[in-house]
């Protein structure tokens, strides 16, 4: 299995841009081949601060992403 874990902190401006823009990339990703999990992680403390967990089967899977 290949985790690819991807921090990023949205500026208030772009927060509802982001959250429509990781939405269609996320309903994307769990169709692709090998994927096995596309988590979208909001920080409760700080709602600018997330973290996408994507998981795919190889690390081709993951490249072919």
């Amino acid at each position: 299995m290949h985790v690819t874990l991807v921090h990023v902190r949205v500026r208030p401006e772009h927060l509802d841009a982001f959250i429509a823009a990781t939405r269609a990339n996320h309903e994307a990703s769990v169709s692709e081949a090998g994927n096995r999990r596309f988590d979208v992680l909001q920080a409760p403390d700080d709602p600018m601060r997330f973290i996408l967990y994507e998981a795919y089967a190889s690390a081709a899977d993951a490249a072919a992403h």
